[in-house]
């Protein structure tokens, strides 16, 4: 098992960096040798990954990085606090479109990176981006925000020693996860399922359930779409799983706690985001590596629609450095380092590297093919909206996480949530 730190050959990284850092620069723009920048990063796997090989690029490149990670909201806060006091003190940062794309877009806080990546080098391969990465960092115009760092979504985790002592049969709808979960409950010796309970979290799990009914989050006016029947069967099945079968506390559960508790072996399943195979698979992270399963989401009761979520990063439009910026951005997304960043389970949002003999065979394992075979369900058939799309994105997903976690608490029924989000929604929705 590959370990999550791990640093590129010196001779193929120095090969890697030196064409990058001679090829990028903006349009127009001379070489950037001896800038510095400021990047700040949310504390994730693919910044735990990168951040080990920045010294070679910096070595080669005569740029100097300076690193700043947070926590995600943390991250979050200092990056939106530059971008409102239009700082030039940071250069380059980490976004996630599907939740702040519109709201940045709409106040300028994103450079516009199809120039860059127009006059990129042939090597980088701009074409190379799987649509449903690429298309997730576009705003509504179209334009280039961001570059994908990754491509994640939704899938189950399972205890393979747990189902063959019980007989049961790995999930592939939402109503197969509640019989599971009802079965290893009667057996009374192991939590059944984990998944995420916190508000503002929610939304990112919740997606396949609300899309398997068939749904999309608004209709074509641009209203929302929870008036509909599929929209209670969505939030009744994500709630009876999280309060009949799920961990005490669940309602402030996110991908840490969820993982984390998996990993202790106290629970039977996790729905969680492929990104964790790290957390529970790896000896050195997780006491049952040797038991673990991945399936692909289960469907709704009209289809299988998992989430495709992708991190980018981007510029800053107040960056004052902008071609050391993109000569940084350049080489972080390109073939060589993604392909390096698979060896800590970081998915590629590169068709070439998905595909590359050296990525797939070092997934030798069960477990690792499993998982493969998960992701590359996500890359095809994912559905790029995490939660309702608009400038107030964050707060329709809180809006959707009380809701739901009023059911999960039993202080309200599947109807009565649907109609909260209903009226919510439409409040904070951009109408066409």
């Amino acid at each position: 098992m590959s370990k999550i730190v791990r640093r590129v050959g010196a001779i193929a990284a120095a090969t890697v960096i030196a064409a990058t850092a001679t090829a990028c620069g903006s349009p127009g723009e001379g070489s950037s040798d001896g800038d510095a920048i400021n990047v700040v990063l949310s504390n994730h796997p693919w910044q735990r990954g990168l951040e080990p090989l920045i010294s070679q690029f910096e070595e080669e490149s005569g740029i100097k990085v300076n690193v700043q990670t947070f926590a995600e909201q943390q991250a979050r806060d200092r990056i939106l606090l530059n971008l409102q006091s239009k700082s030039s003190s940071m250069d380059v940062f980490m976004t996630l479109p599907s939740r702040e794309g519109p709201q940045f877009s709409d106040a300028g806080y994103y450079q516009p990176l199809d120039d860059y990546m127009a006059k990129a080098p042939d090597s980088y391969k701009v074409d190379d981006f799987s649509p449903s990465a690429i298309d997730g960092m576009k705003d509504a115009d179209g334009n280039v925000i961001a570059v994908p760092i990754n491509i994640e979504g939704p899938v189950l985790y399972y205890r393979t020693d747990v189902f063959e002592d019980l007989g049961i049969e790995v999930p592939t709808t939402i109503d197969e996860v509640k019989a599971a979960a009802q079965t290893i409950k009667d057996a009374g010796e192991i939590t059944p399922i984990t998944l995420r309970g916190a508000a503002a979290a929610i939304a990112f799990d919740f997606g396949p359930f609300f899309h398997g009914e068939g749904l999309e989050w608004t209709k074509e006016d641009g209203t929302a779409n929870f008036d509909q029947p599929g929209a209670v069967t969505a939030i009744d099945n994500y709630a009876t799983l999280a309060r009949d079968f799920g961990p005490k506390g669940v309602i402030n559960y996110s991908f840490t706690e969820s993982s984390n508790l998996f990993a202790q072996g106290k629970v039977a399943m996790e729905l969680e985001s492929s990104n964790e195979l790290n957390s529970v698979f790896d000896p050195e992270n997780s006491t049952v590596s040797e038991n673990v399963g991945v399936a692909k989401m289960p469907a709704g009761s009209v289809e299988a629609a998992p989430t495709a979520l992708s991190w980018g990063v981007t510029m800053s439009p107040f960056s004052e450095k902008k071609d050391a910026a993109w000569e940084f951005l350049q080489w972080a997304t390109s073939p060589e380092i993604q392909l390096e960043l698979t060896k800590a389970e970081i998915a590629p949002p590169r068709d070439s590297v998905a595909t590359d003999p050296s990525y797939v065979e070092n997934f030798s394992a069960p477990t690792q093919k499993q998982w493969l075979e998960a992701v590359a369900d996500i890359q095809e058939n994912g559905n790029t909206e995490v939660g309702p799309v608009g400038t107030k994105a964050p707060s329709m997903r809180e809006t959707l996480g009380n809701a739901i976690g009023k059911v999960i608490l039993g202080d309200a029924t599947a109807e009565e949530a649907a109609k909260e989000i209903q009226t919510t929604l439409n409040e904070q929705l951009d109408k066409k």
